[in-house]
Parts: structure tokens; C-alpha cells; sequence
């Protein structure tokens, strides 16, 4: 069920329309507040998070936004807001909430700041880290409305119109004056992996999971993290499966004495590491 919320809706309709108490009969529901300065953007946020049943309330204001969560006696589960909503370095939406006893987990849908190596974990970890101190996280609850929303992000039909998430062309190198630079370039360039596929007329499962480690260099990733990036590409791998094929990939690695990469194993995380020219 999806709505807008307009400046002159008065607000006691609100709670007609939205029965708020009554979503306790329902384990797998959450109330949902969706704001974004991409107007069509929050609309198919909504539209897909309330076609797998979840409660989900549009605003085309932020001045409303705020105002309707001061004056609900009972507050939603969850509020969903474009990264660019206001500047944080001046503004923190998580002390200002507190001054009014709000208990509130936020997520920003666009945040370009990723510290896990999925979108649904770095909502999860931001919401324990920044507010873990008063609000109960119920993983149960919502990791699946995470993931589902991760998949509708990243999809390359969705993606390319979020503001935020686009990859960023490479400078062409009549750009670059300096030396260093060139060099420290052409050092991490990604043909090494494709002269190793060559080399060792690698299959495409092993160049997969190559290309992944190496897009992710110099990251730690538990078989787990690596089975959620192939997800990324609706792939889908069994931890027992990536473990056989990194087997493979070390081997090849090993037999090649012109690779100037390996895989280095850190307790149960792999991770990319370049060594040398």
C-alpha cells in the first residue's frame, strides 16, 4: 500500500487511511517513510517495497517529512531518505530525532559511502553503529526489505537514473601531467588478470571469480561477501562451490611464474594483493 503525503492532507486522515497500530498482526510488514529529492525516484522505491506488502508513505516535502514524524504518537519502522536530503557535515538527522525521544532507523538508499561490501549490510551495520545505542535491530525483520531494496538499486534497468551511484568514467590519460600518477596507472591496470586468463586458458568461472577479488583489491572478503557480490550480477554460488574454485584459482596461480598477483588467505577471508610489476 503506497500514498503521498501533500501539505494540505490533514494529518487525522492519516491515521484513517494508515492504521499504524494494526501492523502487529502482520510479522513480515514494515512501515515505511520515503523521501528523495528524485520525486520519481521515491515513487518506484514505493511501488516496489509495497508490492511485497510492506506499508510505505511517499513525501514530496522534507519541512512534512519531518513535521508528520514529530506529531505521530506511533512512529514507522523504517525511514528511507536520499543521501543529498541535507548536508551532513552540518546537519545530523540522528541527534535531531533524539532531542524529540524518536527511535527511528534510518537508511539512505544512495549512500556512496559503502564500509561492507553490500548495499544491505552497510545499511545494517550504519543503523548499529550510528544507532545502535537505542534502537534493537531485528535482523529478521529487516534484512529481507534490505535485500529486496539492494536488488532493485543495483539493477542495471533502476541504477543508472539514482543520483550518487554512478561509476565515474576513467580520465583519459592526455588529462594526467604527472609522472607518478601515469605510472601508478598503468601499475594497477586490469590487464593482468586478462594476460592470465590467456596464459592459463582460464575458464569463464575462474575469470569471474578472479575479476571479483581484483575489482575488490586490497579487501579481506569471506566466501560469504564474495557469494553476495555474485549476486550483484544475478549469479548464484555455493560457499562450498567458491571454495573449490579458489582452490583452483591458487593453483593456476602458483603454476604461472609470470603472475604478479596472488591470493593471499587471511584466517577465512581472501583477498586480491599485486606484488609486482
Amino acid at each position: 500500500m503506497s500514498a503521498v503525503f501533500h501539505p494540505d492532507f490533514e494529518f487525522k486522515f492519516f491515521y484513517l487511511f494508515f492504521p499504524f497500530n494494526k501492523f502487529s498482526l502482520y510479522n513480515t510488514e514494515v512501515r515505511l517513510f520515503i523521501y528523495s529529492l528524485q520525486r520519481e525516484i521515491t515513487q518506484i522505491i514505493s511501488d516496489h517495497l509495497s508490492n511485497e506488502g510492506h506499508l510505505c508513505l511517499t513525501f514530496d516535502e522534507q519541512s512534512h517529512l519531518y513535521s508528520t514524524i514529530k506529531d505521530l504518537k506511533k512512529h514507522p519502522d523504517l525511514l528511507i531518505l536520499d543521501f543529498r536530503v541535507f548536508n551532513h557535515d552540518t546537519f545530523n538527522i540522528f541527534s535531531y530525532f533524539e532531542r524529540f525521544e524518536i527511535k527511528l532507523p534510518v537508511l539512505f538508499y544512495n549512500d556512496p559511502c559503502l564500509t561492507r561490501t553490500t548495499l544491505a549490510e552497510h545499511w545494517k551495520s550504519q543503523i548499529d553503529f550510528l544507532q545502535g545505542c537505542y534502537i534493537d535491530f531485528d535482523e529478521e525483520k529487516y534484512m529481507p526489505l534490505f535485500k529486496s531494496l539492494q536488488k532493485l538499486i543495483e539493477s542495471k534497468e533502476f541504477k543508472p537514473y539514482i543520483a550518487l551511484l554512478q561509476e565515474p568514467q576513467p580520465v583519459p590519460q592526455e588529462f594526467i601531467r604527472d609522472k607518478y600518477t601515469l605510472d601508478y596507472l598503468q601499475y594497477n591496470k586490469d590487464d593482468s588478470i586478462l594476460n592470465f586468463k590467456e596464459r592459463n586458458n582460464l575458464s569463464n568461472s575462474l575469470f569471474y571469480l578472479l575479476s571479483i577479488l581484483q575489482k575488490n583489491k586490497g579487501i579481506s572478503l569471506s566466501l560469504k561477501d564474495i557469494a553476495e557480490l555474485y549476486k550483484k550480477d544475478d549469479k548464484k554460488i555455493t560457499v562450498e562451490s567458491l571454495r573449490v574454485l579458489i582452490s583452483k584459482l591458487k593453483k593456476a596461480i602458483r603454476n604461472d611464474r609470470d603472475c604478479n598477483f596472488l591470493i593471499n588467505k587471511e584466517l577465512d577471508r581472501y583477498r586480491f594483493v599485486k606484488y609486482k610489476n
